[in-house]
């Protein structure tokens, strides 16, 4: 069976090529393609503007153009799940819907709080660093960048890398988009957009509703979501940008099912309805300023969360907290070499107050059993250099340093007071060569870590170490032609002091795993051709097991890591006219996974096939897609063992028809 998915993956890879072979021709025979060059792309990612050819990872860029093939997604979780970007893995619907941002990169745990995710700049996690994926509900966007290793810039929470966001700036006072899409299993979303710059203003503002059905019964999404950002250019030099951001949801959780339940109809839903309200606000200012070829930049953010659940018990969660930065950039040569060397430095403090209550349901709580308030605050420094040896050389360094405390009062039991402090140095460096536009090398050493703060609130302690990983890359890039780019890494991350817990209930504590290990390839091709045609193909292979941890007196060494599958590939195929409109086709492939540390609860591979047709009348853009079209049946997520597992499904066959109307 093994053999059989490892030349299913290579078929798909070889007809894709073939694909991208046989069009050559015709392309070459047309006009050369405008589009921008890999070597020429600018990124922000690693905290100043550098060329993409000068990073010493893998970075993947999701452009305006590719985002543009997926108009019905309503958040840019939805986005980034469908491009399937090598290294990276996102389980759809934890827990039977869409409001846990899991994901997993290069064998990394599969979690809600292992990437920093970015805005603009701005930080967009919850204060506990936990990802919300209908937050990310914004409509014009100019590119994704996202980094799958451990970043000093960013320290805490980057472990499994950074996802950057930049929305688009209008070129004229007022343009204006809006949109709405119906799905299959009920309920839809919408959307409105006004961008504009004049001046020394530009501003950009998105609000967006989401009203729509589970796969399994009972579930919903009520989501409400406001961004918007204000940037005043006060001369050529300096700015100060406002980012205010809003979300509301309703919404109700799914029950795990028993392998027999899910081979009866995945679609129940039995049990109790487990309920979610949540708030969130943030405010953030970010001031820049330009001395001559450098440039300060002040960022200050605050985030206040509310969030109230039902699940077996009734939880609280009270959250808050401030975050002000300062770094500075020097651009300058030494000789003939240039330099770019950023220098920063953070603080955190963040406070969240749990309260559980016994409870039947989120309407009928009875008596306070738990009360507790802790707070956290980070000190942090960190530098950053890229030194441009040659034209086509240039090596990176950094180096960062965290110092966090923790404190927590037990206001019922005394058991829950604790307090507990440590630090952290993540160094890095790094290195590329580019040979020509169509081959550049990169390789690079990288670290990182992660604070007890960054877990769930009732299922932290005051026993747990910090998490650090040590992760080690090399790889090729580069363009071969006008309408061809491809990547490829190979990559090793080692993790100290892994957090892990025996289950996912709310008030299961975590533990530290010792040691787990994760190494593999990846690869990606993209290709675009004069004749309409497109496609692209992502493949992933990642071995990711425990390599020392014992837990309850069980060993578990060599075990493979929960919810990580094997291999991962993906083939996109499409095809462009002006009259007829845009088709495509996306096969997509999950490999074998495992959902318990005894790897006794399995799951074997499978492929779901998607599709998309879209056509525009001038400002008007039709769209319908089908996903998961022979309705394949396959567990997206699960815990437990075999005779008492809990199953969360794969969706089903469905579909979504939607507009949008550029005004």
């Amino acid at each position: 069976m093994n053999m059989l998915k490892g030349l299913i993956v290579r078929m798909a890879l070889v007809v894709c090529l073939s694909l991208s072979f046989y069009s050559q021709g015709m392309a070459e025979n047309e006009p050369a393609d405008k589009t921008l060059q890999l070597g020429e792309m600018i990124v922000n990612a690693t905290k100043m503007e550098t060329a993409l050819k000068k990073i010493p990872t893998n970075i993947s860029v999701i452009s305006k153009e590719q985002i543009e093939r997926y108009p019905s997604n309503y958040s840019i979780f939805d986005i980034l799940r469908e491009t399937n970007i090598p290294g990276v893995y996102m389980p759809f619907s934890a827990y039977g819907i869409d409001e846990d941002g899991l994901v997993s990169t290069r064998g990394g745990e599969v979690s809600a709080w292992g990437m920093k995710v970015l805005i603009n700049g701005i930080e967009f996690n919850k204060g506990n660093g936990y990802i919300v994926p209908p937050r990310l509900a914004l409509h014009d966007v100019e590119r994704i960048e996202v980094t799958k290793t451990p970043s000093a810039e960013y320290g805490d929470q980057a472990i499994g890398g950074v996802i950057n966001i930049v929305t688009r700036i209008a070129e004229t006072p007022l343009e204006a988009k809006v949109g709405m899409a119906y799905g299959g299993f009920g309920g839809g979303n919408g959307y409105g957009v006004i961008n504009g710059s004049e001046g020394n203003w530009d501003y950009y503002l998105d609000v967006s509703i989401k009203r729509e059905d589970g796969y399994q019964d009972r579930t919903y999404m009520d989501d409400n979501n406001i961004y918007t950002r204000v940037n005043c250019h006060f001369n050529e030099t300096s700015q100060l940008a406002f980012t205010g951001s809003y979300f509301d949801t309703r919404a109700n959780y799914a029950n795990g099912l028993t392998r027999a339940q899910f081979d009866q109809d995945p679609t129940q839903n039995p049990g109790p309805d487990y309920e979610l309200h949540e708030k969130q606000k943030l405010a953030a200012l970010d001031y820049s300023q330009m001395f001559g070829p450098n440039k300060l930049k002040i960022k200050f953010e605050y985030k206040d969360e509310l969030t109230n659940m039902y699940w077996y018990n009734y939880y609280v969660y009270d959250e808050a907290e401030s975050h002000p930065e300062i770094n500075y950039t020097l651009n300058h040569t030494f000789g003939q070499m240039a330099n770019k060397l950023v220098i920063g430095g953070e603080y955190r403090y963040h406070t969240i107050d749990t309260k559980i209550n016994k409870a039947t349901s989120i309407s009928d709580i009875g008596t306070l059993i738990g009360d507790r308030e802790r707070k956290d605050t980070t000190w942090a420094g960190y530098l950053h250099d890229e030194l441009s040896v040659t034209p086509a050389l240039t090596l990176t360094a950094g180096i960062r340093y965290d110092k966090y405390n923790q404190e927590q009062t037990g206001k019922i039991d005394s058991s829950n007071t604790w307090s507990q402090d440590n630090d952290s140095f993540s160094p890095k460096f790094g290195m590329t060569y580019q040979f020509d536009e169509k081959l550049t090398l990169f390789g690079g050493i990288n670290s990182g870590f992660k604070s007890p703060a960054r877990v769930p609130a009732a299922a932290t302690s005051g026993s747990l170490d910090p998490e650090r990983v040590y992760a080690y890359e090399g790889g090729l890039r580069g363009q071969l032609t006008n309408w061809l780019d491809y990547n490829t890494a190979l990559f090793r991350h080692e993790v100290k002091d892994k957090f892990v817990r025996p289950s996912s209930d709310p008030g299961s504590k975590y533990e530290n795993a010792g040691e787990t290990r994760s190494q593999g390839l990846e690869a990606g091709l993209n290709a675009k051709f004069q004749n309409g045609i497109y496609s692209s193909v992502s493949f992933t292979y990642q071995d990711a097991e425990f390599v020392d941890f014992t837990s309850s007196g069980v060993n578990y060494d060599g075990k493979r890591l929960n919810g990580v599958p094997e291999y991962m590939a993906s083939v996109y195929v499409g095809y462009r006219h002006e009259l007829l409109g845009d088709i495509s086709l996306n096969p997509v492939y999950t490999g074998e996974r495992y959902f318990n540390y005894a790897n006794t609860l399995e799951e074997d591979g499978f492929w779901a096939l998607n599709a998309r047709y879209t056509k525009k009348f001038k400002q008007f853009e039709f769209f319908a897609v089908a996903n998961n079209i022979f309705d394949e049946q396959a567990v997206g997520c699960g815990s437990g063992s075999p005779g008492s597992e809990s199953l969360y499904p794969y969706p089903g066959f469905n579909m979504y028809v939607g507009f949008n109307i550029n005004l």
